[in-house]
């Protein structure tokens, strides 16, 4: 009876050894790996001094899944304000997708960082005078 409580103390021991390392199970305290893409970044149609920015986030084993629904998305701007918001904007995701409006004054460079966790991204959006885009990512 002693030998199996002490397999069963080793045997817990091992699985919250190795799930502290690379490659190991979740366990429910264990942070998530997480992965912020943009998807797409385009002129607003409606608006002429206004980008759209589409953001995925994706988690879980080998990035597979798509982020749980009200992840907060964490978007910071060097130039222009979100919609709502300003420089800073707090944005729930749906299905793992997040959908954010820049407003821009003009032509300049824009850096925008995108945080979930620990994890970020960070993109630059290139404003020319003649009102087209180029994204250009670090």
């Amino acid at each position: 009876m002693l030998a199996r409580k002490l397999v069963v103390v080793v045997c817990t021991l091992v699985v919250a050894v190795v799930a502290c390392g690379d490659g190991g199970p979740d366990l429910p305290t264990q942070e998530k790996d997480w992965l912020i893409l943009f998807k797409r970044v385009t002129l607003a149609s409606d608006t002429p001094d206004s980008v759209e920015i589409e953001l995925e986030v994706r988690t879980g084993t080998h990035l597979s899944q798509p982020a749980p629904d009200s992840t907060t998305l964490t978007l910071e701007t060097s130039l222009g304000r979100f919609e709502g918001a300003g420089p800073v904007a707090k944005i729930p995701t749906a299905e793992g997708r997040a959908l954010a409006r820049l407003e821009i004054g003009g032509p300049g460079n824009i850096n925008v960082t995108a945080r979930v966790h620990q994890s970020e991204t960070r993109l630059t959006i290139v404003v020319r005078p003649d009102g087209s885009l180029t994204v250009h990512a670090p």
